[in-house]
């Protein structure tokens, strides 16, 4: 979402600023990495996630940072505070809640905590929340928004900001000599237990993790099995590994395991990472894998374990170090996929092994689906995707002495497992006149139709799940039939419901207008309009364009609004407001 545009004279802003060190401090580990692509992405766990003095742990765009600031210099512990928090460690307050020296058992003033002189503050991103009631237009706070029901939330919009903090590490403090017993305490709450061990073969187990697998306990099943191979499968949305004793040892089986499970989290109904175009080899794809090994590196540290690069990662490191050398735009939606991503597996395993330690089940029995939910499941939409098409006498002759189940295994036969072509997928086997299925089952169908020369049209059956896939993955190609462009209408749809859930799309025009935004799904536009009384006033309409996604959609109805004179009478009352005052201050001067 755009708005006004303020140029800070002084140079880049906080936030560039922390984006650039963040890139630097990424860029160096692989340039490392590049040269010797077997060492790890951290060294072997010796301290716990990051956290704050008050013990929470930053998420996992912070702690991915605060974890290589730790490394490049040698912190003992990953514990981090602002300068405010570490003059706080010198005072308490009294029931009258006055400031007064902390002092010992004895009465006697403790020594002093500070930062060490020299040292430097590193910063990390704190999302802050503006919530505005979307009929009334007041502000919400954040505490009372938490409190709503999901029926009074909808209601409210929401926007997120990035906020910059700067924080020290303790051992950037004198906190070990001026409090040692408070620093021996940290240190040994900050200690890292590892897996447990089989013998000496280093082959580690990770009980939380083991049940997911066994009790299929994750957001799709995990198939470990006797091939060389670890990958996510987006139609099946299964994982399959190789089986753990294939690894050199249970960190690598688990730290790859790590990785699939992070691109398992990308689906449209989780947190949705896959857009049109980010097929293999696109720029989209490098970014997903680079998104997946920083997630499983955390997620591996985070359990004190090592994440080796992946081997066929490798190849992308080059193509990493270039988009963030190039784009700090690039790193900061990297890092926030990562945190969502990692945050999304590490609470699942968190749950999991708190069941156990509680001497749980690791994994509830599933509830049996009611006879409804089966019902529901069964009547999802079917759609005909064309495999063949026969109109050829040597090729039909023979058809035409088949029967039903023949020709299905015929079908069966042409069928090569391709991806769908969206420019033969229908919502219906029957198209034309003529038209008659003369044979089907749970997984293809064969339309002949003896009124064009006796042809046979052999069709795959598939899932609206396969064509929104489809959609993702390739983009909405211009001859694709009207079904599957009524699909891609949906998901916008959809995603703009989603979105206008969260925070309402709205430009702050230059020239102090306030135009809302809305996709009308009918004639498959982007319309921008003002409020009123009775609904949007709708003053442009924009075609959408399913190359692309939502954001970028807005991001180009935004900047053909900027070009637009009508929007860009303040920029130009602005300019000639100065101009003035500079032809006053020149004639003044004279």
């Amino acid at each position: 979402m755009a708005g006004k545009k303020f140029y800070n004279s002084d140079g880049p802003s906080a936030e560039d600023r922390a984006l650039e060190r963040f890139a630097d401090m990424l860029i160096e580990k692989m340039e490392t990495l590049q040269s010797d692509w077997k060492k790890p992405w951290f060294t072997e766990g010796s301290m716990k996630w990051p956290k704050n003095m008050n013990g929470r742990e930053y998420n996992g765009m912070n702690a991915l940072m605060l974890m290589l600031q730790c490394e490049k210099n040698g912190y003992k512990i990953p514990v981090f505070c602002t300068f405010d928090r570490v003059a706080a460690l010198n005072f308490e307050k009294d029931k009258q809640g006055s400031r007064k020296p902390v002092v010992d058992a004895d009465g006697e003033k403790l020594p002093l905590v500070s930062i060490n002189k020299g040292e430097k503050s590193f910063p990390v991103f704190i999302t802050t929340f503006t919530c505005i009631d979307k009929d009334s237009h007041e502000k919400i706070k954040y505490d009372d928004y938490k409190q709503m029901s999901n029926e009074e939330k909808k209601n409210i919009a929401v926007y997120p900001k990035l906020q910059i903090y700067n924080v020290f590490n303790l051992d950037q403090t004198n906190l070990k000599e001026a409090r040692p017993e408070l620093y021996a305490k940290l240190e040994e709450a900050n200690k890292v237990a590892t897996g447990e061990t089989k013998g000496d073969d280093k082959m580690i187990d990770f009980p939380a993790v083991d049940a997911m697998i066994e009790k299929n306990g994750w957001v799709c099943p995990i198939y470990p099995k006797h091939q060389d191979n670890a990958y996510f499968s987006i139609s099946k949305d299964e994982i399959v590994v190789p089986e753990k004793s294939q690894f050199i040892n249970g960190e690598s089986f688990y730290s790859n395991l790590f990785h699939e499970m992070t691109h398992s989290t990308g689906t449209e109904e989780r947190l949705n990472r896959f857009k049109q175009g980010n097929g293999f080899g696109s720029a989209e794809y490098s970014r997903e894998e680079l998104v997946a090994e920083l997630s499983a590196a955390l997620i591996a540290s985070r359990y004190g374990m090592e994440k080796n690069v992946k081997e066929d990662s490798c190849a992308y490191l080059k193509s990493w170090l270039g988009s963030l050398k190039e784009s700090p735009e690039f790193l900061k939606t990297t890092l926030l996929d990562v945190k969502r991503a990692s945050s999304m597996i590490t609470q699942r395993i968190d749950a999991i092994n708190e069941r156990i330690e509680q001497g749980l089940d690791p994994i509830p029995p599933k509830e049996e689906k009611r006879e409804e939910d089966k019902e529901a499941v069964a009547k999802e939409p079917v759609f005909y995707s064309n495999i063949q098409y026969l109109q050829m006498s040597d090729d039909t002759n023979r058809l035409d002495k088949m029967d039903a189940s023949e020709i299905l295994k015929e079908a069966r036969e042409y069928d090569n497992g391709d991806s769908i072509d969206m420019d033969k997928t229908y919502a219906k086997a029957v198209k034309y006149p003529g038209d008659t299925v003369i044979a089907e089952d749970d997984h293809y169908a064969v339309v002949n139709n003896n009124q064009v020369g006796g042809t046979y049209d052999m069709m795959r059956k598939v899932s609206e799940k396969d064509v929104r896939d489809a959609i993702n993955r390739y983009g909405l190609p211009n001859d694709a039939t009207d079904d599957v462009k009524a699909v891609a209408k949906v998901m916008v749809a959809e995603e703009f419901s989603k979105m206008a859930t969260n925070r309402m799309p709205i430009f702050e025009m230059n020239n102090g207008s306030v135009l809302y935004v809305q996709y009308n799904q009918e004639k498959d536009t982007m319309d921008v309009g003002t409020a009123t009384n009775v609904g949007m006033s709708v003053l442009h309409q924009f075609p959408y364009d399913h190359d692309f996604n939502l954001d970028t959609n807005l991001e180009g109805v935004n900047e053909k609004l900027t070009e637009m004179t009508v929007y860009q009478a303040e920029i130009e009352s602005e300019q000639e407001t100065e101009n003035v005052a500079e032809e006053q201050h020149y004639h003044r001067g004279r």
